[in-house]
């Protein structure tokens, strides 16, 4: 298949959801302008559920465009494979980094003293932290070495 082929496709493909998502929000809030209260929860579900096939599509796409291009060009997979691998080493301390300690609170929430849930919060937590200290540094970096390129 041709590159131009192939683009035509996705335009066409991305104009088509574009626009069935633009004509069903627009029949979504006419529907809800005019129903009552206890109606709005009837009347959303159904673009609920376009927003996860959505959503879906999404996370398909995500996962089947990058095993084609490893398939196409593998001396860039090692590359990707290389910083897939330091996003899990990131995800791996920060879990081990992670604390389970109960919280003690006024609210009698029980996600509040299951460990996993704090675990899973916390490598969350501690990963973005590693992450955007990693980001600071790469900025500063950069910034640094432009000073002392001639």
């Amino acid at each position: 298949m041709s590159n131009n082929l192939v683009n035509t496709i996705v335009k066409i493909f991305s104009w088509g959801i574009m626009g069935a998502s633009v004509i069903i929000a627009l029949v979504f809030f006419l529907r809800i302008s005019n129903a009552e209260a206890d109606e709005h929860i009837g009347i959303a579900s159904s673009y609920i559920l376009w927003a996860v096939v959505l959503l879906g599509l999404a996370a398909l796409l995500s996962v089947l465009f990058p095993l084609v291009q490893f398939i196409l060009n593998p001396k860039n997979a090692v590359k990707a494979l290389v910083g897939l691998a330091t996003l899990g080493l990131v995800f791996l301390v920060a879990y081990f980094m992670a604390d389970t300690t109960p919280i003690v609170s006024a609210v009698e929430n029980a996600d509040f003293s299951n460990p996993a849930v704090l675990r899973f919060a916390d490598t969350g937590i501690l990963a973005t932290y590693i992450l955007f200290g990693f980001a600071m540094l790469a900025l500063v970096y950069t910034g640094v070495r432009g000073l002392f390129k001639f």
